[in-house]
């Protein structure tokens, strides 16, 4: 049944938000930035009602579909310097509000209207990311961004912290029968890796990163006793030690370390410990075997060519969490992270050691082969007792031979290799190409 009169007072209240931060406006001076956190922060309160307005996520779904579609005509026509003023006077590009909206009928979605669960994200994405913002704007001091990356502040990031630490504190101590020791391990645990994915976001996908990585940890480590929480800390701080060893021939900017770090965490927390092992494979390796050279000393990779390395083993392990299909994606998991492996590999053989394209394309196969996809076949023996079956493999070993193979076609016509997120994208869609292929013929598999 679709709520209609639930969703006609949204939209009036929407407009009428709109309406009074303009009116607010003609009075004072607000710079635009403060104008667009205000309907953020606004519009966040409005949408902690959800659960006592709606019964039905088709209702969220269609309220949500029309939102877009409004905010789209806001942006695209002549209302964006008048009734959407207070949202499109900033100068920076963003698809916030956009992400806003989707995020809010996610979390509605996958809450099934548990209240907590719904709230936590949503108080999380309002209150912590509009205080980060604004602090950073006025106090951030101690840049954290470099390599065209957007502007962020240490001051901002620490600010984002305390108010995600409350905002995920207070409402676990009050309204659940949590222990008070394993509430201060779930706040601080989330208050720092939401933290840095708020370090990490761009082009305002934060309005979804936040409240979707805010939610999946919660309702995993709301489920855990004390004891496992607190080999989750150990588990966060071993992934720093990692990566501070793997970034020793300083490869990575300091917003690359923190999304590598929030990377691992999440692949462990949604698949498992041992799924950590292809992602921890490539950073380790990458880099080395052969060591960087010495026309590599100025390469310093940033946090969006991070990002087009670990999104689509990411994107698997949240299906696994949902779906629990752990042993039947483990294979194509891993192929993943030896494609971007082999890719990754060959760019540096022929560019910085001048290798011929032949001799490239075979030592980066046999990189991506050797250190992460035969390995992955032993893991997955090791903790499934099982391993894909001898034409799996054979599919999974000429996907690795065709990844390297496209991105030697990819590369022929350019003399130099620029390091950018351009490239980063690239190689990613021939990772998701061999990937999506995979993931057909297991489907095919599993269904007959």
């Amino acid at each position: 049944m679709i709520e209609w009169q639930g969703m006609l007072l949204i939209a009036v209240l929407v407009v009428l938000d709109l309406l009074a931060i303009n009116l607010i406006c003609k009075f004072k001076k607000i710079k635009p930035e403060v104008r667009r956190k205000m309907f953020h922060m606004s519009m966040g309160l409005v949408m902690l009602t959800f659960p006592h307005l709606f019964k039905s996520a088709l209702s969220v779904g269609i309220l949500g579909i029309i939102s877009i579609v409004f905010f789209l005509v806001l942006r695209n026509t002549k209302l964006k310097n008048t009734l959407g003023q207070s949202l499109y006077s900033v100068k920076r590009k963003s698809d916030g509000e956009l992400y806003f909206v989707a995020s809010v009928f996610f979390i509605y979605y996958l809450s099934h209207g548990n209240p907590i669960l719904y709230s936590i994200p949503i108080l999380v994405l309002t209150f912590a990311d509009s205080s980060a913002a604004l602090t950073g704007k006025k106090y951030g001091k101690t840049k954290l961004s470099e390599l065209n990356e957007d502007a962020k502040s240490l001051e901002g990031s620490f600010m984002f912290f305390i108010v995600a630490f409350m905002l995920v504190l207070v409402p676990l101590l009050l309204f659940t029968e949590v222990g008070r020791e394993e509430v201060l391990i779930i706040s601080a645990i989330i208050g720092l890796n939401v933290a840095m994915i708020e370090m990490i976001s761009h082009s305002g996908n934060d309005n979804i990163l936040i409240p979707i990585t805010t939610f999946a940890f919660l309702s995993t480590l709301m489920n855990q006793d004390v004891i496992t929480l607190r080999y989750n800390v150990v588990i966060l701080l071993c992934i720093y030690i990692l990566v501070r060893i793997s970034n020793s021939v300083k490869s990575w900017s300091k917003m690359a370390l923190a999304e590598i770090i929030v990377a691992g965490y999440l692949t462990i927390l949604l698949y498992g410990l041992y799924a950590i092992i292809p992602p921890l494979m490539l950073f380790l390796t990458v880099m080395n075997f052969p060591s960087k050279q010495e026309s590599e000393k100025d390469n310093v990779y940033n946090a969006r060519i991070i990002e087009t390395n670990v999104m689509i083993g990411l994107a698997i392990c949240a299906f696994v969490a949902i779906t629990g299909m752990k042993e039947e994606l483990f294979a194509l998991y891993s192929l993943t992270y030896a494609m971007h492996l082999t890719i990754n590999t060959f760019v540096r053989f022929k560019y910085y050691l001048k290798l011929s394209e032949g001799y490239s394309l075979w030592l980066a196969y046999s990189k991506g082969l050797v250190f992460i996809l035969l390995p992955s076949i032993a893991v997955q023996y090791i903790v499934f007792k099982s391993y894909p079956v001898p034409p799996m493999v054979l599919v999974l070993a000429s996907c690795l031979y065709g990844s390297g193979y496209l991105i030697m076609l990819e590369r022929r016509q350019h003399k130099k290799e620029l390091i950018n997120v351009q490239n980063g994208y690239i190689h990613m869609e021939i990772v998701a190409f061999f990937t999506a292929i995979v993931g057909m013929l297991e489907y095919i598999s599993f269904i007959n």
